[in-house]
């Protein structure tokens, strides 16, 4: 049967609505087309979906800035500014140091404790919290999970991801808790008198922001009260390596047992900890002697030769991406300071709590180098060779953070230009020093942050925030298996130099 009921008829401001829809579903093919590369040479692949990693530091971010923000969290009769108050929340999430008011004497408590508790946060990282939200979620880690997190923290064979979160979480807890052991035995021993509970607290805030190289201290002039002390400033020193070294090395080490004389029960210490290390030890070497060199007859000058050592090895360390000083930056000479920026623009090793490009990188490229001035076709260090594809993503790495702290630098010469933070005694040395120190997440300044204007505190938070989130987005993202296309063209070569 046909329906008796005449059609409705459209009104003309439905027609009106429609017409515009209509019109795009035909042009969209033409003006904006969904392309899609398939090539019968080269196989699809998913591309890992990199979102979490940004929204989850982001949304950290912004919940450390509301609670930084509550009355509670401010010392009597202080006040917090909202953009101090994310800038402060961006530097503790991305375990940098910088601040543009002293947290010492503006924050309570409780505010302190917002501070740690994003620092240690933001110092695990996003491959522990991404492997606790797929074992809370009951779910087992995928293959490409698992090369997304064998990249961001290195490939052992021992080691699964599993293991790999448990190892790393009680690895964080047996050295903080250690380290806050150590600082308060040295404390109580050189302050009989002080409160058990207030030096319990300095003891856990300093030894968790050494091992995530944060750089917070509860003093107001830093560390500098601690600087007679070489007892104080090797403890930190020592936490900061531990943070800095990489989950890799460490876990390597735990399987080497140094002690054995059968090869086969001692093991082996893989390519990336041999380098992690001999790079560390060298970087700290190097600024260590180029601090006593620079520094002996000006910041050093009148102190005795042991407490010069301990000073200026203190200072090497802390340029590691630390942030920490017992000596103020805006008094060294700037040769000091330009080593100080070679050093911080390396940063610590990988899948650590450091920042920077990282020592590995730094040794592949040297490597790469050297086997090119010796004419050697492949580059080999430790008996081990060094793939091409390694090379380019070092290669890779250096020249994208190039880019952005030159971005960064000329972003701040704009922002900063006749403003007191460009009027300092060091000029756009500190400028640029300031932006080394955010974007390899150090934590060092010549005193010019808090001198920053607004849009000078917006380009160091981006630089801070880059640091931290870039290398992990990058590590995910090559960490796609390789698929080479079947057709190769002819090779030519070109002049250089």
């Amino acid at each position: 049967m046909t329906d008796p009921r005449p059609p409705e008829k459209t009104g003309v401001v439905q027609r009106l609505v429609a017409a515009p829809r209509e019109v795009w579903a035909n042009v969209r093919p033409l003006v904006a087309p969904r392309i899609q590369w398939k090539s019968a040479f080269q196989p699809q692949r998913q591309d890992p979906d990199l979102r979490p990693v940004p929204l989850g530091f982001l949304g950290l971010i912004a919940l450390g800035t509301l609670a930084l923000m509550l009355p509670a969290a401010h010392a009597p009769g202080r006040t917090l500014a909202w953009i101090d108050a994310l800038f402060v929340a961006t530097s503790a999430v991305c375990v940098t140091g910088l601040s543009t008011v002293n947290i010492a004497e503006l924050l309570s408590p409780l505010g302190h404790g917002i501070v740690l508790a994003l620092v240690q946060v933001g110092g695990l990282g996003i491959v522990t919290a991404t492997l606790a939200l797929v074992m809370l979620g009951g779910e087992r880690l995928s293959l490409a999970q698992e090369g997304a997190v064998a990249a961001t923290v290195g490939r052992l064979q021992r080691a699964r991801p599993a293991e790999l979160f448990r190892f790393s979480c009680l690895v964080v807890a047996l050295v903080e808790t250690a380290g806050a052991t150590a600082l308060f035995w040295r404390l109580f021993t050189t302050q009989p008198d002080a409160e058990p509970l207030a030096l319990i607290w300095l003891a856990v805030f300093h030894a968790v922001s050494a091992f995530c190289n944060a750089g917070f201290s509860l003093f107001p002039a830093g560390l500098l009260l601690w600087r007679g002390d070489p007892v104080l400033l090797g403890i930190i020193d020592g936490l900061v390596i531990m943070g800095g070294i990489g989950l890799l090395s460490l876990v390597n080490l735990r399987y080497f047992a140094f002690w054995r004389r059968d090869p086969r029960r001692r093991g082996g210490l893989t390519l990336q900890t041999r380098l992690a290390v001999a790079t560390s030890l060298a970087l700290i070497a190097v600024g260590t002697l180029a601090v006593l060199l620079f520094e002996w007859n000006r910041t050093l000058a009148g102190l005795p030769a042991g407490q010069k050592l301990s000073l200026a090895a203190f200072h090497s360390v802390m340029t590691r991406t630390a942030g920490f000083n017992a000596v103020d930056p805006a008094e060294f000479h700037p040769a000091t300071l330009f080593v100080s920026l070679g050093l911080m623009f390396v940063g610590g090793s990988p899948g650590s709590m450091a920042g920077g490009i990282k020592t590995v990188t730094l040794a592949v490229l040297l490597c790469t180098c050297g086997a090119a001035l010796r004419r050697e076709e492949t580059v080999q260090v430790f008996r081990r060779r060094i793939g091409p594809r390694t090379i380019n993503l070092a290669l890779l790495v250096t020249m994208l953070a190039t880019f952005i702290v030159m971005l960064g630098f000329g972003a701040l010469m704009l922002t900063e230009l006749g403003r007191p933070a460009s009027q300092t005694a060091e000029h756009w040395l500190g400028l640029a020093f300031e932006t080394v120190s955010a974007f390899a997440t150090v934590g060092l300044s010549t005193g010019l942050t808090p001198l920053l204007t607004p849009p000078g505190k917006g380009v160091v938070m981006a630089l801070m925030f880059v640091g931290r989130v870039a290398p992990l987005m990058l590590a995910v993202y090559l960490a796609r298996p390789v698929k080479p296309w079947h057709i190769r063209h002819p090779e030519e070569e070109v002049a250089l130099g």
